[in-house]
């Protein structure tokens, strides 16, 4: 596949962009090695790094949700997915390291093992190699697409420390997964040997080194910072549109079981059936594209059916009014690619019958 064709198919990007071969006159690289972390770069607190390295990149996030590999990444309609994950959601925080000249990936996460279980995490999944997925997807970076927010492709270009130190044809691929029972934490290390750079980068330096990435997903409740709307509120959008989105009600991931934060949204929708006694409503549950396709859909019609017993239970509302519905992420308000937009895809709708 060429750099141009992987262009074509943006779900498939490479770990860190590929080399430009149009560039490849330009015999001086334009981005030297740093040799010190990136300006406003630091260590989050409790996390350590290996020592000597450079911080080349960090992202945060107050709450998203990963699923970390444990077993072979594969190709899925034309996305990285993992054979088995570990799905976790909270405080997200991801970094990327250059370590010091010469020391290998088996040696730079067998410090980050040692020192993590010494602060209690233990070890869920290790590979090496092959061992983490199919060569090519190992080598053109595929592997870490799955631990990466969508706003690191975006954030970093082709000229960036970052983008330099991944490289492409990357080897000597490692990758360790912890948890800690005791805190709810999760941390991912992936570390290798930077391949073929950009014509942008100083490749002989980039490729004496070790790249590491680590991301950390900490437990955390979500922020509640959508309004719970009005009776009157939810009458007047299906007044004018023929439906409401709703925020307010709200599951765990992969769950059904409404959180008990979701009340309030609830009392509103139970008034707005009572006050107009001969309103008839599809509850219709809309989830973003993180999992399948297929499980999604079924997530999201038993989120949308739970709500409708709820409604039936706790406020006596005729079950033949309401009908429980799900289209997973088929009818997306926003994007898919940060947590941004995927929070405003998860949601409840009502439409009228």
């Amino acid at each position: 596949m060429t750099f141009q064709h992987r262009l074509l198919l943006p779900s498939t990007r490479l770990l860190i962009g590929a080399f430009l071969l149009c560039a490849s006159a330009l015999a001086q690289a334009a981005n030297p090695m740093p040799t010190k972390d990136l300006k406003g770069l630091t260590d989050p607190d409790g996390l350590k790094r290996y020592t000597g390295s450079i911080l080349t990149y960090r992202d945060d996030a107050a709450y998203d949700e990963l699923k970390f590999p444990m077993g072979k990444v594969i190709s899925k309609d034309d996305q990285a997915v993992a054979a088995r994950s570990l799905d976790r959601s909270g405080q997200r925080t991801m970094l990327q390291y250059l370590t010091p000249a010469g020391k290998s990936a088996l040696e730079v996460v067998r410090n980050y093992q040692q020192d993590l279980k010494a602060a209690g995490y233990k070890s869920t999944f290790e590979c090496a190699g092959e061992a983490c997925g199919a060569a090519d997807w190992i080598s053109r970076g595929y592997f870490v697409s799955t631990l990466v927010s969508g706003a690191y492709w975006s954030n970093i270009g082709d000229n960036s420390p970052a983008a330099c130190s991944g490289g492409a044809n990357v080897g000597d691929f490692r990758y360790a997964l912890l948890d800690n029972p005791a805190t709810g934490s999760t941390v991912a290390v992936a570390a290798w040997r930077p391949g073929i750079l950009s014509a942008y980068c100083d490749e002989p330096e980039y490729q004496k080194r070790t790249s590491v990435v680590v991301v950390k997903v900490d437990a955390k409740a979500r922020e509640q910072a959508m309004e719970t709307l009005s009776a009157s509120e939810m009458g007047k959008s299906l007044d004018s549109s023929g439906k409401v989105a709703v925020y307010g009600i709200l599951f765990d991931t992969n769950k059904a079981d409404i959180k008990p934060e979701s009340r309030a949204s609830l009392d509103q929708i139970g008034a707005l059936l009572k006050q107009q006694t001969g309103l008839k409503l599809h509850v219709v549950g809309h989830t973003d594209n993180v999992g399948t396709l297929p499980a999604n859909m079924d997530l999201s019609k038993r989120r949308a059916e739970a709500v409708v017993g709820d409604l039936a239970s706790s406020y006596g509302i005729a079950r033949n009014r309401l009908t429980g519905n799900g289209v997973a992420s088929l009818a997306p308000v926003a994007s898919n690619r940060d947590e941004a937009g995927r929070a405003k895809n998860r949601r409840v709708e009502l439409v009228l019958q």
